[in-house]
């Protein structure tokens, strides 16, 4: 590996000097940036399915800190998704590829979800609260505000006898419990099988995001453990 000093040294013959280590150090943090697309409408053929699972989904035990009193959810207004220069069959920390197995006799019904995986994984959706059903209203965050929560929370330092306390509620999101997100909702093609992936963030090392996969049943989806990998802070 070249040395550090070979390297600013080739660098100063094509450019003047540190001004242009600057500029090539501030274009290649720019660009290691990850883009992800812009949000659309949730297509129709989802909707009713996806709103149907967010809303069974989101005060149940499967989400953490489901049970910690509040006044309201907090839920990012976009569903989150992987970047644009991430491979759907390999991207991510999590990738369903990898964390979710499947029973052999429901994996052609899989494989058919991780194709929809496959074909979406980029795309992001634009949530509407009217449409998820809870007992406790749904507040939707837009990027400038889950900056805001985030940037509040994230420098929480619990004390060292308690390193997983969680940092207190911003005061502008008084009546909240962390802040939650969802995937997009990933189906086979005849709608009976489905998964997304939930997160919490609540600063600090408190934090939560697993793939959560469900089948359709007479009452609602039922929730089925394939998952194997989840990731906690």
């Amino acid at each position: 590996m070249p040395s550090r000093i070979g390297l600013y040294r080739r660098l100063s013959w094509s450019c003047a000097g540190l001004l242009c280590f600057g500029l090539i150090a501030s274009s290649a943090q720019k660009s290691a940036q990850p883009t992800y697309s812009k949000p659309t409408v949730l297509p129709t053929a989802l909707a009713a399915d996806s709103y149907a699972i967010y809303s069974q989904l989101l005060p149940s035990s499967q989400i953490e800190w489901s049970d910690v009193p509040r006044d309201f959810w907090l839920l990012e207004g976009t569903t989150t998704a992987l970047p644009l220069e991430s491979s759907c069959a390999t991207g991510g920390s999590m990738n369903p590829h990898v964390a979710i197995k499947a029973p052999d006799a429901q994996k052609a019904n899989f494989d058919e979800v991780l194709a929809d995986f496959d074909r979406r994984c980029h795309e992001r959706y634009q949530l509407d609260a009217a449409q998820i059903h809870t007992r406790l209203p749904v507040h939707l965050l837009d990027q400038d505000a889950q900056r805001r929560y985030s940037a509040k929370v994230s420098g929480f330092m619990p004390p060292a006898n308690n390193v997983m306390q969680a940092p207190p509620t911003p005061h502008e999101f008084k009546g909240a419990a962390g802040m939650h997100s969802f995937t997009a909702v990933y189906f086979n093609q005849a709608h009976t099988l489905a998964m997304t992936q939930f997160g919490m963030y609540c600063g600090g090392l408190c934090g939560n995001w697993t793939w959560v996969v469900l089948q359709r049943a007479s009452t609602g989806w039922t929730v089925l453990p394939w998952v194997s990998m989840s990731m906690m802070s």
